[in-house]
């Protein structure tokens, strides 16, 4: 978890220097100190120290927390800790200046990197289950896809509700990019051929034109959740859908030589969803699993809305 950390420092700009002298106090290992941290208030003074606390069964003690607060230095503190704080242990460090990031923020940071497509993060090979109630779902390990950007903040999403201490896990949602040739067919005959990209979003039940603006440059290596097989469109369906986003309305040429004003009316230009030909690319879309009071939840990151675990594909 050390490099995981460090890389992520190294994204955000913190450029680390090796301490000399000392290197970890019992539990708290010290990465190095940085002149500035982004992720903090804009303060000048002193250098800062950032540490990590590694994982562990049980949490902080009070006696680690007094242990480290006499052999810190003296200055500013970044604490990393992928374990809890008990509170009196919490309550020692508050009486210095340190910034104290728990496991959920911590995991939230390096979860919010990986749906950025910042960096990757490895898993193992075998399937997760996902239990809600007498339903189980499963997570089998993302393919090479194609992966679109994250629209909504997570951590400003739970605070908006309240939701601050919500455990949450980032997961990719399949989905389907549709390449679509055909034509578009004019009042009057005429046609033109026409190439779309076409994003089929089975949570969200919908179509929408995309570009390759709303892609991630580097995919992330996360768990891809599948959707219900009724989700996706057939055939049929599909090139239905297709008319109302491809069909488009032009202004009418007025052949008409001797009138002096153009025309206003409009035309409609329909697709000719028929004969088109479609080829599909795998897609997904970043998400996050949301487990609070017993429910567990699907968190959409392009539109904000949260499904019910049943949506994805149970065995």
């Amino acid at each position: 978890m050390d490099g995981t950390v460090r890389d992520m420092l190294h994204l955000r700009g913190v450029r680390i220097s090796p301490v000399e002298g000392f290197s970890e106090i019992i539990g708290f290992r010290c990465l190095g100190v940085a002149e500035k941290i982004p992720d903090f208030d804009n303060q000048g003074g002193s250098l800062v120290h950032i540490w990590h606390v590694s994982r562990d069964a049980l949490p902080v003690s009070v006696s680690e927390a007094e242990r480290w607060l006499v052999d810190a230095p003296p200055g500013r503190h970044w604490i990393l800790s992928e374990r809890e704080f008990s509170k009196p242990a919490h309550q020692i460090l508050s009486n210095i200046t340190v910034e104290f990031w728990g496991p959920e923020k911590l995991a939230r940071w390096i979860g919010e990197s990986v749906l950025r497509g910042d960096m990757s993060a490895q898993i193992s090979l075998e399937s997760e289950k996902i239990e809600d109630e007498s339903q189980e779902v499963i997570i089998s390990e993302s393919e090479a896809i194609k992966v679109f950007s994250s629209k909504i903040d997570l951590e400003d999403w739970l605070i908006q509700r309240g939701m601050e201490h919500v455990d949450s896990n980032p997961v990719l949602l399949q989905a389907t990019i549709w390449t679509v040739h055909g034509s578009l067919i004019s009042p009057s005959g005429l046609n033109e051929s026409h190439s779309w990209r076409v994003l089929e979003d089975p949570w969200a039940e919908k179509l929408e034109l995309h570009d390759e603006s709303e892609m991630l440059r580097n995919s992330p290596n996360i768990r891809l959740l599948k959707p219900q097989e009724t989700k996706w469109l057939g055939d049929n369906d599909l090139r239905t859908m297709l008319i109302g986003i491809l069909e488009t309305r032009r202004q009418k040429e007025d052949d008409s030589r001797k009138s002096a004003v153009r025309s206003t009316m409009l035309e409609r230009w329909e697709f000719d969803y028929e004969n088109a030909s479609l080829e599909s690319t795998p897609a997904a879309i970043p998400g996050w699993i949301l487990k609070t009071g017993g429910v567990t939840e699907i968190l959409h990151s392009r539109n904000g809305r949260s499904y019910n675990i049943n949506f994805a594909e149970v065995p």
